[in-house]
């Protein structure tokens, strides 16, 4: 059976199957696909990044989902050549093995909040809420020691593990609790491992952006300031440019600075070093290297940190980052 006489057998199975193994619907993205609709781009940019890491609102590689249960956002995301293999090495029964595997992991989680996977403490139920913050290190030196984090200069980026996070469209709400070194230690994963693991699921549910105009940062459409996309629109840096670079929810989106390829794709944007000012936990100030004296750029954000809520500071230092060497540092000055 070829991929696509497979692909079309398997999505009427499936739709035949639903009561028997227990879901509510089922839905077909192909490859190529996009969508004016808000759900279906929510579910392909996920998508996206979750196995094709790039963040793009056309699908790359065709899926099928199953809900589990009827109003429920919890889902079963399958690739469909993944099913083929599957089909190819043990028949359909390898196919069934593997949904159905997922779909009883998928329902058990449903039925559990984030205290009671607290409790058991598997990684891998915890696994896609565990996420990174950027706090100032010697504003919360004493609190930290049992806890994860890693340091660059006076910033510490901590590991935490999300509670909740609703958006009403004007308040985003986030409940999140530090992770402790002994919970990760249980889990006996390196620690590295569960770092970059963190790193990729910060990156999701925050993708980086970049403002040109600090009034783009109000409300702006999710596309908006997409630098690191595929086919984004930004593709230099004047010199004189002073981009805002944070996240899409532009809470805590000082940790955009920190995903991977950012500081190196900022400086291909720049054709130079550049040096960044972090105005608070939510954005950075980003200069290009020579366009304006470092002391300035730290009297700026002294000033800046003068009317912050002492819980929004992130830094009270400049940083640098040379292209050349991929080193990023705090300035001494």
């Amino acid at each position: 059976m070829t991929y696509e006489e497979f692909r079309s057998v398997m999505l009427q199975k499936l739709e035949d199957k639903k009561n028997e193994l227990g879901y509510d619907r089922v839905k077909y993205y192909p490859d190529g696909f996009t969508s004016e609709d808000q759900e279906d781009l929510v579910t392909i940019r996920d998508t996206n990044m979750r196995y094709n890491k790039m963040e793009s609102d056309v699908l790359s590689g065709d899926f099928v989902i199953l809900y589990i249960e009827a109003g429920s956002t919890q889902m079963c995301r399958f690739t469909c050549k993944g099913l083929y293999r599957a089909y190819e090495e043990n028949g359909w029964e390898g196919v069934w093995t593997e949904v159905n595997s997922s779909l009883a992991e998928g329902k058990r989680m449903a039925k559990m909040d984030i205290m009671e996977l607290i409790d058991r403490n598997e990684y891998s139920a915890l696994k896609e809420k565990i996420f990174i913050r950027p706090l100032n290190y010697n504003d919360h030196r004493y609190e930290l020691k049992q806890y994860v984090y890693r340091q660059i200069g006076d910033i510490v980026l901590v590991l935490y593990l999300l509670a909740s996070d609703t958006h009403n469209g004007e308040r985003h709400d986030v409940s999140s609790i530090k992770v402790p070194k002994v919970m990760m230690e249980s889990w006996g994963l390196s620690e590295d491992e569960i770092w970059e693991n963190a790193v990729s699921s910060t990156y999701m549910m925050s993708p980086p952006r970049m403002y040109l105009n600090p009034m783009d940062t109000y409300k702006p459409p999710y596309h908006k300031g997409a630098f690191m996309a595929f086919n984004s629109d930004i593709r230099s840096l004047s010199a004189m440019a002073v981009p805002t670079v944070t996240t899409t929810t532009q809470m805590n989106g000082a940790i955009a600075l920190f995903y991977p390829g950012v500081k190196e794709r900022i400086a291909q944007l720049f054709g130079d070093d550049f040096c960044v000012a972090f105005t608070s936990v939510h954005e950075a100030r980003i200069h290009k290297k020579g366009t304006i004296p470092p002391r300035e750029i730290l009297m700026r954000i002294k000033e800046m940190n003068k009317m912050l809520d002492p819980s929004d500071i992130l830094t009270r230092k400049v940083y640098m980052y040379e292209a050349a060497s991929k080193e990023f540092r705090q300035l001494e000055l």
